[in-house]
């Protein structure tokens, strides 16, 4: 269990279907399930700059940890304090002496 500063509300957002482009299935993120998940803690992680010569872009990174059970995947978007971000890689349960304690998803924005 998280403690009770772990007070912060997100929004899990998975896409219902896939579309095909260029031959390769992909989610379509106009047809959209939203569930609403609270006793979250939501922490800044890292921010990096990136220039290609091209495109000023950023980097940035967030760590939410959310209650054992959250129905998170790895693809799946999060929507917090107005922003977006991407889960990036698979959720981590955490676990303590006898059960899943809660559930750590990394996340990540993109600019530019």
């Amino acid at each position: 269990m998280l403690p009770s500063f772990a007070n912060q509300t997100i929004d899990v957002v998975r896409p219902k279907t896939t579309t095909t482009s260029r031959g390769s299935a992909v989610p379509d993120w106009s047809d959209t399930k939203k569930t609403t998940v609270t006793g979250c803690s939501i922490q800044p992680a890292s921010t990096s700059l990136s220039q290609d010569g091209r495109v000023l872009g950023i980097n940035d990174s967030w760590t939410a940890y959310v209650p054992e059970g959250t129905d998170a995947k790895a693809g799946d978007r999060i929507e917090f304090d107005g922003q977006t971000f991407e889960i990036n890689g698979a959720p981590r349960k955490w676990t303590g002496p006898s059960r899943t304690s809660h559930i750590q998803l990394n996340l990540v924005r993109r600019e530019g």
